[in-house]
């Protein structure tokens, strides 16, 4: 009731009612605790939710080798169902059987690790520094 009261007192005379600058920091700080309390909460929940969806995704007998975007929503993929491959066209609503595949016949993409932002970085100052140098001898060399 006392908020609404400072609320009303705040539209009615546009100023903030008087009060204790320390209370108000204490309050700060507590909301501000609990708010971090709250992300971690959910942090550590997103990751436990997200170990045991993995746990029930993982089989011993079929495994996603290969994932190609066609489209938005449209993929091809190449599945390994026991010593077979199959070459499946997922959709929004549906899954087509495209080809099957024999061992023989799947070569094996190279996979590579999704680039970390430290590497995109690197590369990026890497570029920036080659492009500098040369700048710098074409200025050289037309002076």
């Amino acid at each position: 009731m006392s908020d609404m009261r400072m609320l009303l007192t705040l539209v009615d005379n546009g100023t903030a009612p008087s009060g204790n600058a320390t209370n108000n920091i204490a309050r700060f700080l507590t909301l501000l605790i609990i708010f971090i309390l709250v992300l971690g909460v959910t942090f550590y929940t997103t990751r436990f939710i997200a170990k045991t969806q993995q746990g029930r995704t993982q089989s011993a007998n079929m495994e996603i080798m290969e994932t190609m975007p066609l489209a938005a929503g449209k993929y091809l993929q190449i599945v390994r169902i026991g010593s077979k491959y199959v070459v499946l066209a997922i959709g929004k609503d549906s899954i087509t059987k495209v080809a099957d595949l024999s061992e023989e016949e799947y070569v094996p993409g190279e996979h590579t690790q999704p680039a970390t932002f430290g590497d995109l970085l690197q590369k990026l100052t890497q570029k920036m520094n080659t492009q500098k140098t040369d700048s710098q001898k074409s200025e050289g060399k037309n002076d």
